[in-house]
C-alpha cells in the first residue's frame, strides 16, 4: 500500500499569505507622489487644504450625502456626531459586537453606552435593541461589522423613527456596500468612516462623516479644529465658545484618499472574485458556515467571515500560521464589548447570541492583491486543519 508523501514543514512554510493589504496601483502611486512633489516645492499649507475639500466633495458624492467632513480617524467622526446631538449625560444605545472605538465616541462625548446583543449576521437585532431602549435614550449607534449593511438596519431605522431618537451609522468597515442600492452611511442621521490601512480604502490613518443634517456638518467642521468658530465676521482669526480637538485630516492623507476612493470600486470587484472562490472551495465543507450575503446586499466583502462547529480556534489559528504559513484575518470581533473591562460598568447583561458569535468565528485573508492560488491555498489548509481537529 503506498503512501502519499506529505510536505515538510519547511516547503509548507515556504507558502505566505498576510492577513491583510492595502492596495495601491501603479496609477495611483504616481498620481499621489507627482502631486505630493509639487505641494512640496510650492510650499503649499499641508492641513485642510484644496485635496481634502476635494475629497469631502468626492466621497460626499459616491455615498450620496449632502455634507462630508475629513478628520484624523473614524473615532473622530464618531464621537462628533455624538457631540452634535448632544448626548451627555444620556444613552445611546450601542451593537455589542464592535471596536471599542465605537464606545469611546460616546463615552467622550458624555454619554453612557448601552450595549445591545446582535443577530445571526453579527450585526444589531431589532428586536433586543428595543429592549434597553428608555426615556434618556438620545441615539442608537448601529455598526456595519465586516462592511456588511445588514437588513435589519431597515427594521432599525423604523424603531428610531417611531420613537423619535436619531440613528447613528458606524460604516467605517463598510466602503461601498449598498444595501437595496442604498450606500453605507447614508441610513441614519450621519454616518462615520474610517481609513485606516487595514480598511477597504486607507489614507494610513483617516476618517469622514457623512451626513444630509447641516447642523452636524457645521459642528464638525468647528470641533474638528479646535473648537473655532469660521463663520465669524471680524478682525479676530480666534474665537472659541466650544470645547474641540485637532481632529484635521493632512492634505498628503487627503490626497492618498482621493486616489484610494477612485479605485474603491475596483476594490470591491476583486473581493468579490474571491470570496466566490472561498465560497466554492468552502461550502461543501460540513464543519464550517460561511455567513451568507443577503440578496439584496452589496457586500464590500471587508471581511470574509465563516463561523467554526466546535473546533479549537486558537490550536486553529496557530497551525494555519505556524504550518500553512496563513495569518488569518483580525475578528470582528473576538470580544464583545460587554465583556471588556474597561466597560465592566455598562455591562451589566449578558448577551448570549454576541457571546457566542464572537467566539467561534474566523476571519479569512481577502484583499485585492490576494492571487487566486493564494486564496486556494488559504482554503486547503483551511480543510486540512479542520480534518485533522
Amino acid at each position: 500500500m503506498g503512501l502519499t508523501k506529505r510536505p515538510s514543514l519547511g516547503e509548507e512554510r515556504k507558502v505566505r499569505v498576510a492577513a491583510t493589504a492595502p492596495s495601491f496601483s501603479p496609477e495611483a502611486i504616481e498620481f499621489v507622489t507627482s502631486r505630493l512633489r509639487t505641494m512640496l516645492e510650492n510650499k503649499a499649507f499641508l492641513s485642510m487644504g484644496p485635496y481634502c475639500e476635494e475629497f469631502e466633495q468626492r466621497f460626499a458624492q459616491y455615498v450620496g450625502a449632502k455634507y462630508a467632513a475629513a478628520t484624523n480617524s473614524g473615532t473622530s467622526a464618531l464621537e462628533i456626531i455624538c457631540r452634535a446631538l448632544n448626548v451627555k449625560g444620556k444613552e445611546v444605545v450601542v451593537a455589542t459586537n464592535t471596536f471599542a472605538a465605537s464606545a469611546y465616541a460616546v463615552i467622550n462625548a458624555g454619554g453612557k453606552p448601552v450595549f445591545a446583543d446582535v443577530a445571526g449576521d453579527l450585526c444589531m437585532d431589532p428586536a433586543d435593541l428595543e429592549r434597553r431602549l428608555t426615556p434618556k435614550t438620545a441615539a442608537v449607534m448601529t455598526v456595519d461589522i465586516g462592511g456588511l449593511v445588514s437588513p435589519n438596519t431597515l427594521r432599525i431605522q423604523e424603531i428610531c423613527r417611531r420613537q423619535g431618537i436619531p440613528l447613528i451609522e458606524d460604516a467605517c468597515q463598510a466602503h461601498g456596500t449598498t444595501l437595496g442600492g442604498k450606500q453605507a452611511g447614508a441610513f441614519g442621521i450621519a454616518g462615520a468612516f474610517s481609513f485606516f490601512p487595514t480598511k477597504l480604502m486607507t489614507t494610513g490613518e483617516g476618517g469622514m462623516l457623512v451626513t444630509d443634517d447641516e447642523h452636524i456638518y457645521k459642528e464638525a467642521l468647528i470641533l474638528r479644529n479646535q473648537g473655532k468658530d469660521e463663520t465669524r465676521n471680524g478682525p479676530y482669526q480666534n474665537f472659541y465658545d466650544r470645547m474641540g480637538y485637532n481632529w484635521r485630516l493632512t492634505e498628503i492623507a487627503a490626497l492618498i484618499g482621493i486616489s484610494q476612493l477612485a479605485e474603491v470600486e475596483q476594490f470591491i470587484h476583486r473581493r468579490h472574485e474571491i470570496a466566490r472562490l472561498y465560497d466554492r472551495l468552502l461550502g461543501p465543507v460540513e464543519s464550517i458556515r460561511i455567513l451568507k450575503t443577503p440578496p439584496q446586499v452589496r457586500h464590500n466583502y471587508y471581511k470574509y467571515v465563516a463561523f467554526l462547529d466546535g473546533q479549537d480556534r486558537e490550536a486553529l489559528q496557530a497551525r494555519m500560521k505556524d504550518e500553512f504559513g496563513v495569518s488569518l484575518s483580525g475578528y470582528v470581533y473576538e470580544i464583545p464589548l460587554h465583556k471588556q473591562p474597561i466597560f465592566k460598568r455598562y455591562s451589566p447583561n449578558a448577551l448570549p447570541v454576541s457571546e457566542k458569535l464572537c467566539a467561534t468565528h474566523i476571519c479569512l485573508p481577502l484583499y485585492p492583491s490576494l492571487k487566486n492560488e493564494e486564496a486556494e491555498h488559504v482554503a486547503a489548509s483551511l480543510k486540512k486543519c479542520l480534518t485533522c481537529a
